[in-house]
């Protein structure tokens, strides 16, 4: 075996990143034999286990701990569940059939057993978290060691601390045995999440300790998003072969040829940095190589190497990236376009066509998700329409701007190509607001997109920023009197506090926008710590206070508002809740050309 692609824990156990679909793919069409692992959803299992909980139990019996800590909502729980005990001894007798419930078709339709389902697997959390004494916080959705990312050397003790890191057991007793009797020549580790980190690091180490033969690349969406501290990484924390950002296929092809075949050197490939002394450094100039998508193989995506049936979805939302990049790339609060310099590019109609039927031949699920930064409303129509010519039945969703050129046809069609829902970026229902976004996004042309969206059966979800640095309450207010008159147009929504992120227009002139950006507290963040000076905005320290007002006060017209299943729209189940509403009043589409 050439390679061996892993996603390490924790991540979406819904589905797997495409990322590691489409490079297993794409080498396998350049002749490198591989496969790829999402080690992530087997990490989940694993951990949410009755006989993993009992031991948890077992910790918490003979410390003596009972008490439901108190981060934990406590209010929102009946009496006898105050005790840790209790929840702990319910949990390990009801999550299995939580698991499984949230496999069985119908259960997107049932909100009660979703609530039930997903507070269960929430709740095994709670009972790992006090397992583990203070040493770190574990959840489906989560792993963190409190402390470690204050310097490198922290991080490093952290990752080497059997009690602070409990991968370290896992890892050695699951991984390390299948990469022994499959000995690729090379393993990639894609790390998407910041709950990844820690076991992304802590197997690349491993695998350099007990398998030195194998070659090592570290690359995905979360080191890329810290670039600018890639060059100051130490080797002897992350010692891998090298590391890949950004597009992946071209580089990584070339790598491989490098170390595996000896076809050319190292030396110059684009989109990588190497180990040096004692940290890595660029691999020749920069010079990005962003993936014609268009030259990618077909099928782009496969199922070969992963096991749908240990996902906890009814039926598998396949992963199909058919755009990347964002056309707009303008906001000032964003880094997709900016800090990557992602170029815009989709996948050409009769290609992402045969995509769609090899992936339903090969997985026999007909729900496509796209994971995409945007799509523009033209190209969206195209895809729509050849859907629609070809008789394929199909259920999709896509993230979206709020773009004018979603004309009232253009929507029709998308409906009738079988889109459940889109994802939308509000961000804002103030004016002045979305101008210091340089969002495109207008409150009243969002009014119909929606609304329209509604009429063709598209349930619709929205995300917000409260806190942008000159927003003040009444501006804020006005977003929320926005939502409320809205309600009936709106299916899910989530708000998210602003944040400061590397490589956005605002971290790169940051005195433009009133802000002054404090010394970094910790390392390998994806969020830069300042000082709001805008005489007229919030204060940082009152936003979270803010923020939870106005969810609890919209939680009267979006029931869902904060519910597990639709935090962090586009995950877990609110897709396929928007798949399994089949029963809608359908506007007769406009004809459109």
């Amino acid at each position: 075996m050439d390679f061996l692609l892993v996603s390490p824990p924790v991540a979406n156990f819904g589905q797997c990143t495409s990322g590691l679909s489409v490079l297993t793919a794409f080498l396998r069409a350049r002749g490198f034999a591989g496969a790829q692992w999402d080690l992530a959803i087997e990490a989940f299992h694993h951990f949410h286990s009755p006989a993993y909980l009992a031991g948890c139990l077992e910790v918490l019996e003979r410390h003596g701990v009972s008490a439901v800590p108190e981060a934990d909502d406590v209010n929102a729980r009946p009496p006898e569940e105050t005790d840790l005990l209790v929840v702990a001894r319910r949990v390990i007798a009801e999550v299995e059939g939580a698991k499984q419930a949230l496999r069985t078709q119908g259960v997107e339709l049932d909100r009660e057993r979703m609530k039930w389902a997903f507070q269960t697997i929430s709740d095994a959390g709670v009972v790992m978290t006090a397992a583990s004494l203070g040493r770190y916080e574990h959840d489906f959705r989560h792993f963190a060691i409190p402390g470690a990312f204050r310097d490198f050397e922290t991080l490093e003790a952290s990752i080497d601390d059997p009690e602070r890191n409990p991968f370290l057991a896992f890892l050695t007793e699951h991984a390390l045995p299948r990469l022994r009797a499959e000995a690729p020549a090379a393993v990639g580790i894609s790390i998407t999440y910041f709950s990844q980190v820690v076991p992304g690091f802590t197997l690349a180490r491993l695998i350099r300790k007990h398998l030195p033969g194998i070659k090592l690349v570290v690359g995905g969406a979360y080191l890329t998003a810290v670039e600018d501290e890639v060059e100051r990484l130490p080797s002897w924390l992350l010692p891998a072969d090298a590391i890949i950002l950004h597009d992946g296929e071209e580089a990584l092809e070339r790598w491989l040829r490098a170390v595996l075949r000896g076809e050319g050197t190292t030396d110059a490939i684009p989109n990588c940095y190497l180990p040096g002394p004692s940290t890595f450094a660029r691999s020749g100039p920069r010079n990005l190589v962003h993936t014609d998508l268009d030259l990618l193989p077909v099928p782009m995506w496969t199922l070969d190497g992963l096991d749908l049936s240990k996902y906890l979805v009814p039926k598998y939302p396949v992963p199909l990236p058919l755009s990347r990049g964002c056309y707009w790339g303008r906001c000032s609060f964003c880094n997709i376009s900016c800090q990557t310099d992602a170029t815009y590019r989709t996948r050409p109609v009769d290609k992402a066509i045969a995509d769609m039927k090899s992936a339903i031949a090969e997985t026999g699920s007909n729900w496509f998700d796209f994971p995409v930064d945007s799509f523009r409303p033209k190209e969206l129509w195209a895809l729509a329409r050849a859907i629609i010519d070809e008789g394929l039945e199909v259920e999709w969703g896509a993230e979206v701007l709020l773009d004018p050129g979603f004309k009232d046809h253009v929507i029709a069609d998308l409906a009738r190509s079988g889109c459940r829902t889109l994802r939308f970026g509000l961000e804002s229902a103030n004016e002045e607001t979305l101008k210091a976004m340089n969002k495109p996004t207008r409150p009243g042309e969002a009014r119909r997109i929606l609304k329209t969206c509604k009429d063709n059966g598209i349930q619709t979800a929205v995300m917000l920023i409260a806190g942008f640095p000159t927003e003040t309450q009444a501006r804020l207010a006005e977003t929320f009197d926005y939502l409320v008159e809205n309600a009936d147009r709106i299916d899910f929504l989530t708000i998210h506090q602003y944040s400061l992120v590397p490589g956005s227009p605002m971290a790169q002139d940051p005195s433009k926008f009133g802000l002054y950006v404090l010394p970094p507290q910790g390392v390998l963040w994806t969020s830069i710590p300042f000082v709001n000076t805008n005489p007229i905005a919030m204060r940082n320290e009152d936003l979270p206070r803010v923020v939870q007002a106005m969810r609890e006060g919209l939680r009267a017209h979006y029931p869902d508002l904060g519910e597990l299943w639709t935090v962090a729209i586009g995950g877990w189940m609110t897709f396929p809740a928007c798949c399994g509403r089949r029963k809608r009043a359908l506007v007769h589409p406009i004809a459109g050309g």
